[in-house]
């Protein structure tokens, strides 16, 4: 494959693969839905966010509406959770809740039932005990008849009082609950409401809460720095009574992904020329000290805020469209923050209630009468009233003034209780009924028995009363003192949920609390531009195939594989040490198909060439070898190398015989059946074709691959060719192919040789060239001159091993080589060699010892004989020709021994 081709590959694949998945990210419906995906996953393996303690989520739960036994929810619980929430020290009460329209008037049921009832039985108890008082005392004779009439003007004042008194009380039967609602929230302080932004104009407000909304709810201290798109036109406004009384106000609409997920909040909004900011975000502003917010399309920075005793600038990022991502907490709404049902605040008055009613029941027993002075439960009542109209007042004005008087008074009506609780009553009671039962007559005994059970049974409610409350009192404030209070709809038939990545039904309220949380922890998440990753996409296309491109597939695959991974750990490393999201499936699936189509195209390349080169030198090479191509191409380059190697030159016997005798047809038959035969076995001996020459076949052992034992491979393949060759003949003359037997001459030689591609670089042909070969080509042709079929040098002889049975023959000098070369015979393998064989060689090699000794005579005899045993065998005719030629003429004086050979 050509360097061109390569590098177009290289650049092609990534800007086609890059490409294709930057505009899909950018453009493809559905593509963020898969990117969101990764973003909850990425999220749920980031450590959690810290959660603040103060944060309380305020449930207005099945308990709470159950408890309150009417639905809707009168605002006068609100009201009453309110000025709980006053007592115990709460900072911020956030309602999650429209107040759109106004609520019908109600009856407050628990005052109804406990506080009025006892209002009326404390006034009747006391006119009772005054009138048997007073008639008990004209009886005595200790006030003169005369006298009643005073004292009967004193009952009568009395009871009018009691009257007027009741008479007020009862208005506060029937509740106006926006407005007690609303002079709730202005008594409370912090108490921020919501706003429903619109995208359309909202005809129907009423100038005058409009003109209020714009001037109370919104953020004077915004500065713009770059454009942004406001998503918002109109609001609407809770109601006069809340909007006139709140704090503050701030909005509730959440951004829902296309997924139907809430991930994603605006802090601030603009309707007109105005800004208002979230729910949430209104009194976290506040309490961060009402700092200068800057808006640029990139963050919000709060400036000179005022967070956990320091002035800081706190910088919170946003998305592309001007959202902040919120940092959820990985747990459902129940298990996340710190939860009171609402009812709790309720349930805290009715104890109050509970405790003021069995005071008021105490306060009634005739068993006073034995008590000199006032009544000591006179004092926590009259302190309980103090504290009721002080707080009526406060109510009325919303002056911080009244208020404080008002917390104070319920200090110190709880002091009072505790006071008369320690004083002992119970027990002095006891001690005054039993010195007065021992005065009495006895029958009167259980009249006083009757007063000091009665006056236990309700002595110790009280203490019970008074105990609940102050156990409450404290769990109460432990939980609420400083806190931000979030108050919301979550009970089981509420519609207000939603879907965030770890919840599927998660109560909105929830997502307030989220806000502040993350803010406050200042733990942010960000997302980076969509651009970034259609680039990122492209760049590690062309970076992946960079470093793979000089691979073996494997390798690519394997580093493929490990670059993907790590471009998506990198993504998560990033969000979870920096809390910036970068888009990651794009340069991810960017990274893996770019590898994986590199690889496919290079290996369906490189199989192609593969089979082209198999196809191509299969003919002519060993599998090792056409492998030892593919795996290193560069070997079919022009150029040449010095290696020891064996070189093996065949030729058939006669051949141009057997040719003339044939016709052309008959002859490419014969000739195509023999050389597939030798081939087959030069090739399976690791041997390499090097080329044909009509009958004759060129090979050499040792390259291109490289291995010790080419010498022997050679040599056994030179003996299976000639049992081939007797296997092929016997089915020659059996089909009548060939008129004569084809008989092999083989000649092998070991030594440095010359291997390589020689020619041009249009025209190339890999193969071998030195001495060494010209020496193998000689000695196929010396087998003529010795009668032999497989002649070798004696380096071959050597390094061919031990396996081979050999005949020495002669040194000789061939043709174009003046260096002697001692030749030896292939006979065959010694394990397939029988003792007569072996014998026969035996007696030749010492009839050729007698030969070298100049013994012609002896020499001719032994072997004549072996002639004579075996007539086929060349060798022994040529060496009993040559002892009787030297009979009759002995060789020149001081001859060493070699022949010199005239014909190749």
């Amino acid at each position: 494959m050509s360097k061109t081709t390569r590098s177009r590959r290289r650049v092609f694949i990534p800007i086609a693969v890059g490409g294709l998945f930057a505009i899909v990210s950018l453009f493809l419906p559905g593509w963020n839905l898969l990117e969101y995906s990764i973003y909850d996953t990425f999220l749920m393996m980031k450590p959690d966010v810290k959660e603040d303690p103060s944060i309380v989520l305020l449930d207005v739960n099945d308990l709470s509406i159950q408890k309150a036994g009417s639905w809707p929810w009168p605002r006068g619980l609100m009201a009453g959770g309110l000025a709980t929430m006053t007592e115990f020290g709460v900072n911020y009460a956030i309602f999650d809740i429209e107040f759109l329209e106004k609520s019908p008037m109600s009856v407050d049921r628990d005052y109804l039932s406990n506080g009025l009832k006892a209002e009326f039985d404390g006034v009747f108890d006391e006119v009772g005990s005054n009138v048997g008082s007073l008639f008990g005392a004209i009886a005595g004779g200790n006030i003169p008849v005369k006298a009643a009439g005073e004292y009967g003007e004193q009952l009568m004042q009395l009871i009018a009082g009691g009257k007027k008194d009741l008479y007020a009380k009862t208005e506060r039967v029937a509740v106006e609950n926006d407005s007690d609602l609303g002079r709730s929230m202005r008594l409370f302080g912090n108490a921020f409401v919501t706003l429903n932004m619109q995208d359309e104009r909202v005809d129907t407000t009423n100038p005058e809460l409009r003109t209020l909304a714009e001037t109370k709810f919104s953020y004077p201290r915004i500065t713009v720095r770059s454009p942004l798109e406001w998503l918002s036109k109109d609001f609407f406004i809770p109601i006069d009574e809340v909007s006139s009384m709140a704090k503050n106000a701030g909005f509730t609409n959440v951004k829902i992904d296309s997924d139907g997920v809430r991930r994603r909040i605006r802090l601030v909004e603009k309707v007109g020329d105005k800004y208002y900011l979230q729910l949430a975000f209104s009194p976290l502003v506040h309490a961060l000290g009402e700092p200068e917010i800057e808006i640029s399309r990139s963050r919000i920075v709060l400036k000179g805020a005022k967070l956990k005793g320091k002035t800081t600038d706190i910088s919170i990022p946003l998305d592309e469209a001007g959202h902040m991502l919120l940092r959820w907490e990985k747990k459902t709404y129940p298990d996340s923050f710190a939860h009171m049902s609402f009812y709790q605040l309720i349930e805290y008055r009715k104890n109050e209630e509970n405790l003021i009613s069995n005071l008021r029941s105490l306060k009634g027993i005739e068993a006073w009468a034995l008590v000199e002075g006032s009544n000591p439960v006179d004092e926590p009542l009259t302190a309980w009233r103090r504290a009721e109209e002080l707080k009526q007042k406060a109510l009325a004005s919303g002056a911080a003034e009244d208020r404080a008087a008002w917390l104070e008074a319920k200090t110190a009506f709880k002091k009072t209780v505790d006071h008369f609780l320690q004083t002992g009553w119970d027990v002095k009671m006891t001690a005054l009924l039993d010195a007065a039962k021992g005065k009495s007559s006895v029958a009167d005994w259980p009249l006083y028995d009757a007063f000091k059970d009665r006056f236990a049974a309700i002595y110790g409610n009280c203490a019970k009363a008074s105990d609940i409350l102050e156990s409450t009192g404290k769990e109460l404030r432990a939980r609420l003192a400083g806190s931000t209070c979030i108050i919301g709809w979550t009970a089981s038939g509420s519609t207000d949920m939603g879907a965030n990545p770890f919840d599927e039904k998660y109560v909105n309220v929830g997502t307030h609390a989220t806000v502040i949380n993350g803010i406050r922890q200042q733990d942010f998440l960000s997302d980076a531009p969509s651009w970034i990753g259609s680039a990122a996409a492209i760049i590690l296309s062309f970076l992946i195939i960079f470093f793979i491109a000089q691979l073996k597939t494997v390798y690519q695959i394997v580093i493929g594989l490990g670059a993907t991974l790590m471009v998506f750990l990198g993504s998560y490393l990033i969000f979870h040490f920096t809390g910036i999201h970068v888009p990651t499936l794009a340069p991810t699936l960017a990274t893996f198909f770019s590898f994986m189509t590199y690889a496919l195209v290079s290996f369906l390349v490189s199989e192609r060439e593969k089979s082209f080169l198999r196809k191509a030198f299969g003919t002519y090479l060993s599998g090792d070898v056409i492998n030892e191509i593919i795996a290193n191409p560069s070997m079919l380059k022009l150029g040449g190398q010095k290696k020891w190697m064996t070189a093996m030159f065949t030729d058939i016997r006669g051949f141009s015989t057997v040719s003339e005798k044939l016709d052309p047809e008959q002859l490419v038959k014969l000739l195509n059946l023999y050389l597939s035969g030798m081939s087959d076995i030069i090739l399976e001996n690791r041997g390499t074709i090097d080329k044909y020459e009509g009958d004759a076949i060129i090979s050499f052992y040792g390259a291109p691959l490289s291995y010790d034992l080419h010498a022997r491979a050679a040599c056994l393949a030179a003996v299976i060719m000639k049992k081939k060759e007797a296997e092929l003949n016997v089915k020659f003359m059996a089909d009548n192919i060939t008129p004569n037997p084809l008989l092999t001459r083989i000649g092998l030689n070991t030594g440095d040789m010359v291997v390589g591609n020689m020619g041009t670089e249009r025209k190339m042909d890999y193969t071998i060239m030195g001495n060494a070969v010209n020496l193998a080509a000689r000695l196929e042709g010396v087998n003529k001159q010795y009668g032999s079929w497989i002649l070798a040098s004696d380096a071959t002889k050597k390094e061919a091993g031990e396996e081979f049975i050999s005949r020495r023959f002669d040194k000789v000098r061939v043709v174009g080589i003046n260096t002697p070369v001692q030749l030896w015979e292939i006979v065959g393998l010694k394990s397939d060699a029988d003792d007569k064989l072996l014998d026969f060689l035996d007696r030749f090699e010492k009839a050729h010892r007698l030969f070298d000794s100049m013994d012609w005579k002896r020499a001719e005899e032994r072997f004549g004989a072996l002639a004579a045993e075996r007539p086929d065998d060349g060798p022994s005719g040529v060496y009993l020709k040559r002892s009787q030629g030297f009979l009759e003429k002995p060789p020149v004086a001081g001859w060493d021994g070699v022949f010199s050979l005239t014909e190749k």
